[in-house]
């Protein structure tokens, strides 16, 4: 996707705003499968990918990415009058689930909310070195910086472009959470938890919602197979996390349709940069030789996706680096590696990863890998509820960290490897790599952003704060019947969905 510039005509004008639709009478539900329950329902603090499949649905973003990374008015449609500002104009008549008008006072107060410190939002981050958001008009706001910042329209299609009722924020406290109150196209019913969130249609979302379902049921199911099966059935409509294995059976089925389409992100597992074994580099190094990268693509994935190496998906096109091949496995490098680092016996390793079928076999595969070149692998087997905060917490040697991807590479990247980022898991500290991704994220010229990624990419390849193994392709699957979008971050936004 190309960056914007204020040369550049943003998005498209005001006049292209339409007005809310009159809904047909549907009295349909659809139940969708997904692998985890949410943790929470509130865009400043969700944090993990379990959350999207529930928040994009009630949530509705300030700007929306289309599937090929194009950026369109969402609430707002924004321009940038100058390299420190970007102008922000809301669509007319704009209210929230409660009611309450969405105007620019209320966009104001909601990202606010994100950017205060004393909040604690994880969003704070996403905006970079933004100085102030300053209400010009009933409809019109400003989001000024102290220094430019060339990702912020692909940032406001994401979690932080999600404007939530400030009225309910008050009035709800912490049971926010549970009870979100956004602008998105269905609003919260009801939520069971570890059962089923139930999310009924909103009469006021701009978007036309003729023929739409009246309710969107989404249960948590981790077993693949046990989603797979009531797919089969018709329990479900719509699945999430459909195995690869799985693919070619199901492609024979006529009531089925398989969809997929590359991912933005990828999989990979982060090391523990701030203690033994890898604080050492060079046990980092080592670990990544282990690992034949083209066997876990071919017997985990059954060739679907494609193997990585870094943290930028191919589908980035223009940011993506060619030259980071995918390195052939070395076990003896390894174990030189090993001896350099001053290991003479096997050294012990932690694995932790969900206990879904999918993850407990690619951490199999690297306890195999691995043991042969020197390491002692075990492997520790969690909720998925519960991996955000192993991460946070750093309660791990090497720790599944998949990330869905953004369309903007600052989102696959500085949030990971600077000082300080949101999702350093690692706890990685590199000056080069901060410095690098700081400019890009400053940096209008195209070209320059490119260069200033591959550099980043290279050493961040060199370093392995983090075990990058597969850029995976999106697998999810839906009885035929059903129409909807699929995204390469993998997120469900059924606000388009139809049963014919």
């Amino acid at each position: 996707m190309p960056t914007l510039t204020r040369r550049e005509a943003l998005l498209v004008t005001a006049g292209a705003l339409a007005a809310p639709a009159v809904h047909a009478q549907a009295a349909r539900t659809l139940t969708v499968g997904v692998v985890s329950d949410p943790v929470t329902l509130d865009p400043a603090f969700a944090a993990s990918f379990f959350e999207n499949q529930a928040i994009y649905n009630v949530h509705e973003t300030l700007l929306v990415a289309r599937p090929d990374g194009t950026i369109e008015p969402g609430l707002a449609t924004i321009e940038q009058p100058d390299p420190l500002t970007w102008r922000l104009t809301l669509r007319d008549g704009l209210t929230f689930h409660d009611g309450t008008a969405l105007d620019a006072a209320a966009a104001k107060a909601s990202l606010d909310r994100f950017i205060d410190p004393a909040v604690g939002s994880l969003r704070r981050a996403d905006f970079g070195p933004i100085d102030s958001v300053v209400v010009t008009g009933p409809r019109t706001f400003e989001l000024r910086y102290t220094a430019p910042f060339a990702p912020l329209p692909a940032v406001l299609t994401n979690r932080a472009g999600m404007i939530v009722s400030p009225t309910a924020v008050q009035a709800l406290g912490q049971d926010f959470a549970a009870r979100a109150v956004g602008a998105g196209p269905y609003r919260v019913a009801s939520w069971t938890k570890n059962a089923e969130l139930v999310l009924e249609r909103f009469p006021g979302f701009w978007r036309n919602m003729d023929g739409a379902f009246d309710r969107i049921v989404i249960r948590p199911i981790p077993d693949e197979t046990v989603r797979l099966a009531n797919l089969r059935s018709g329990t479900l409509q719509l699945v999430d996390g459909v195995p690869p294995q799985s693919v070619p059976a199901l492609a024979r089925e006529s009531a089925i349709r398989v969809s997929q389409i590359p991912t933005l992100g990828f999989t990979g597992h982060s090391f523990n940069c701030t203690r033994a074994p890898f604080n050492d580099v060079r046990v980092r190094q080592a670990f990544s030789a282990a690992i034949d990268r083209n066997v876990i693509n071919r017997v985990v994935y059954f060739g679907t996706g494609r193997p990585g190496v870094g943290p930028l998906s191919p589908s980035v096109t223009w940011a993506f680096d060619p030259s980071a091949t995918v390195p052939a496995a070395d076990p003896a490098r390894a174990r030189t590696l090993l001896r350099e680092a001053g290991h003479t016996a096997a050294v012990p390793v932690v694995i932790t990863v969900t206990n879904s079928p999918l993850q407990v076999r690619i951490a199999e595969i690297l306890q195999a890998q691995a043991n042969q070149a020197g390491f002692a692998v075990t492997i520790r087997q969690i909720d998925p509820t519960s991996l955000i905060t192993v991460l946070r917490q750093r309660d791990f040697d090497l720790c599944m960290s998949p990330w869905s991807g953004r369309f903007d590479p600052d989102g696959n990247t500085w949030v990971y490897f600077t000082r300080g980022g949101p999702n350093n898991f690692p706890g990685y500290e590199s000056e080069r790599v901060t410095n690098l991704l700081n400019e890009a994220r400053q940096s209008t010229d195209r070209a320059a952003r490119v260069r200033m990624y591959h550099e980043a990419q290279r050493q961040i390849i060199e370093d392995q704060p983090l075990l990058f193994l597969h850029h995976d392709a999106i697998l999810q699957a839906s009885v035929s019947r059903l129409t909807w979008t699929q995204y390469p971050d993998a997120v469900f936004r059924l606000h388009d969905a139809r049963m014919a």
